[in-house]
């Protein structure tokens, strides 16, 4: 059975990872992250899918302003949205999606935060909303899912992102 000094030392722990985090965000010098946000598993999809974006020779890559709700990272071409779950989410609902992207990736990572499913989604342009909020993460074997009052086919780009990057998911 587990102590409060137990709880103590684990806050300890993660507040280390933590900080590390936050200063891997602060110097980004050699690998691009979002430079702010507080929630780390957006920032880890974020930063996953613009590397992927990279590697497939996107062209003038950029992330958006915090205040930025539309989309995450631009390039010469696209704006696109990411919407990030953990294997620790028991609800698996996504933060609200807002208008203005092309294309929207959806990542849920596993208990390593490594991704383990990566869906893409093309914009149907013809919302009937301005905000989709509750949306829950497609679940496994989905084709199609519901934006905006439109039904839209699902990308499965989860194992292409993962030889891209190099990633191997045991």
């Amino acid at each position: 059975m587990h102590n409060f000094e137990d709880f103590l030392e684990i806050i300890k722990l993660y507040s280390k990872a933590y900080l590390k985090f936050e200063k891997f965000q602060n110097d980004r010098k050699n690998f691009f992250v979002p430079e702010r946000g507080d929630q780390k598993t957006g920032i880890i999809g974020e930063a996953l899918i613009f590397e992927y974006l990279y590697r497939q020779k996107q062209k003038d890559l950029n992330f958006g302003m915090h205040s930025e709700k539309g989309w995450d990272i631009e390039s010469s071409k696209y704006k696109y949205q990411v919407k990030t779950v953990s294997a620790f989410s028991k609800t698996k609902i996504l933060s609200p999606i807002h208008k203005g992207w092309n294309y929207l990736y959806l990542i849920q990572l596993n208990v390593n935060f490594l991704p383990e499913r990566v869906l893409k989604i093309e914009n149907p342009s013809n919302w009937n909303k301005d905000i989709i909020k509750g949306m829950k993460f497609p679940k496994e074997g989905s084709k199609i899912v519901s934006i905006g009052g439109n039904i839209c086919p699902i990308i499965d780009e989860t194992l292409i992102l993962q030889k891209t990057l190099n990633i191997k998911i045991t």
